[in-house]
């Protein structure tokens, strides 16, 4: 049976600092198990850090989860970030979204786990 959510792997590189990395697609499919586990690890760590660079395929689903995510960092004085040196048909996605414009992101994975503060967005 395929579980989304096998492409799916956490990371913890310092403490207080979590790494999802994303391989292969993200949907619908797996939704609810995302969200749950975007919130657990924005509630538990300082720092969490999306990795999309081995992602096949986003979609929006998955976007407004991570926005989710973003919005609930930031509530609770956490950072969330994005890392985005992945293929071109899923950094177009974040970029045609406007995910982009609201989120902290970068290409590099030293500039993700950096202690820089992102600029605050206001929802």
């Amino acid at each position: 049976m395929y579980d989304p959510m096998d492409h799916v792997q956490v990371d913890y590189p310092t403490v207080g600092t979590a790494v999802i990395t994303f391989r292969g697609e993200h949907d619908l499919v797996a939704r609810d198990e995302l969200r749950a586990m975007l919130d657990l690890l924005v509630e538990q760590h300082t720092l969490v850090v999306a990795d999309f660079s081995e992602a096949k395929f986003v979609d929006s689903t998955t976007l407004h989860a991570l926005l989710d995510a973003d919005m609930a960092a930031r509530r609770q004085g956490r950072k969330f970030r994005l890392l985005l040196d992945t293929q071109a048909i899923v950094r177009a996605a974040f970029e045609l979204s406007g995910v982009l414009n609201r989120l902290d992101y970068t290409n590099s994975r030293a500039e993700a786990l950096g202690d820089e503060s992102p600029a605050p967005f206001v929802y």
